[in-house]
């Protein structure tokens, strides 16, 4: 027997270009359960990744889980959802706005028709069978249903010129979310032997692509009574576009890089040697010899050889010692406080990772020839718990933005160099 199980993200993990989600959910499961169903996991997971852990008061037996692509009627994403059934009501709003100026049009077309008959009153008139007053009554009617119309038609106008917009902006917003392209899930099947009835929590944990983070920084240089400090605050900017939201789920950034472990770098050798002229056709080596030797005894040197296609340069993979929290030993991994939202949108999300004060070693540079401008530089230790990673930093003296700078990658305990700008006390 099947069992479908109602799962949350719980857990993620973001590394520079991917991340590491684990989904959740409570269950009670007997003895004729032999497979448990998760659905509606996004399609920029990796098959290869899923594994499957759970604990409870059942005993369970994890055999095996498979993953399948799953179609849907509808796109499953909860903001997909939102945004199709939006553009639907908004659709039909702009219809029944349609449907409204044909009902005038078709009232235009009769008012038309009463003054088309104006021979026939001036008849009635002559005769007797009307007077001059119903003539203005008339005439007033026809005054009161034009404005009337016109003003209503108006009114239709600018209703359907604002749903148009909306209608414009719900479709960008949703061609923008990947998720709401193919009407497609993963689904996972965990194939389990239940010994014992009871309750029981499965995890699935697996990698996804189009989401990842990087560094930013402030830094504030502040003057006090009691001394200078150079005061840092590290944000890691979040962006994920993986078709699924990460409501209220307990975050990590980690500055391990998995696609660097992959695969080692593969040097081609290159080979130097002497140079060798290439031979002459047979026909022509007897004349062409002698030539070639004089020209060579002219010259006084070989002809230079021919220039080798530039190689692209290779970078050592960086190890960053683990002092916030190791993952392996070969990276750090920050923990966010709290429970973070972080929507399945593409934008980026600011989480506070750390903040610490160092103590910079101030001094003063100029340069009269160009200009008269004193400026401050500052060098500090990193004595914070962890390595300071490359990233844009926001430069402060106090409270006074002054620009921006890049912090190269600096580990615990390295020194960092920057300018703060100019210090106008100072003059030359």
């Amino acid at each position: 027997m099947a069992f479908v199980v109602e799962t949350t993200v719980t857990e993620v993990t973001v590394y520079p270009d991917r991340a590491r989600v684990t989904v959740a959910g409570d269950c009670e499961v007997t003895t004729a359960v032999t497979q448990l169903l998760i659905d509606e996991l996004p399609l920029a997971l990796d098959p290869d990744s899923v594994r499957v852990s759970g604990r409870g008061t059942a005993r369970v037996r994890i055999l095996g889980v498979d993953v399948a692509r799953q179609n849907y009627e509808e796109s499953p994403a909860a903001r997909v959802q939102e945004l199709e059934k939006d553009i639907e009501q908004a659709q039909d709003e702009i219809r029944a706005l349609d449907d409204g100026r044909a009902g005038w049009k078709a009232h235009a077309g009769y008012l038309d028709g009463l003054r088309q008959a104006t021979r026939e009153y001036a008849k009635g008139f002559s005769r007797g069978k009307t007077t001059i007053e119903n003539q203005t009554q008339l005439a007033l009617f026809l005054k009161e249903q034009d404005e009337a119309m016109r003003a209503a038609v108006h009114e239709l106008d600018i209703q359907q010129r604002d749903l148009t917009r909306q209608l414009n902006k719900l479709q960008r917003e949703l061609k923008q979310i990947q998720s709401a392209r193919p009407r497609q899930r993963f689904r996972a099947s965990v194939e389990v032997a239940v010994l014992s009835d009871g309750e029981f929590t499965p995890k699935l944990t697996y990698v996804v692509r189009n989401a990842g983070w990087r560094p930013l920084y402030d830094v504030r240089f502040v003057e006090k009574e009691d001394g200078r400090s150079l005061d840092i605050t590290a944000i890691a900017q979040i962006s994920q576009d993986t078709g699924q939201d990460w409501p209220g789920v307990k975050l990590a950034v980690s500055t391990a890089r998995p696609a660097l472990n992959q695969r080692l770098p593969e040097l081609k050798p290159w080979f130097v040697d002497v140079y060798r002229p290439p031979a002459q056709p047979r026909k022509l080596r007897a004349k062409a010899a002698p030539v070639v030797v004089a020209a060579m005894q002219t010259q006084g040197a070989m002809p230079p050889p021919a220039a080798a296609a530039p190689e692209p340069e290779l970078f050592d993979a960086e190890e960053v010692a683990a002092e916030v929290k190791s993952d392996g030993g070969t990276a750090v991994t920050y923990l966010v406080g709290g429970e973070t939202n972080i929507p399945s949108d593409g934008s980026p999300h600011k989480s506070a990772i750390a903040s610490f004060a160092l103590d910079p070693k101030v001094d003063y540079l100029a340069v009269p020839k160009h200009t008269d401008a004193v400026f401050r530089r500052a060098k500090v230790k990193n004595s914070s718990p962890g390595p300071l990673l490359d990233g844009q930093a926001n430069l402060f003296v106090n409270e006074e933005f002054i620009g921006r700078t890049r912090l190269e990658y600096t580990p615990a305990g390295g020194e960092i160099e920057m300018l703060l700008g100019v210090e106008e006390r100072i003059a030359i």
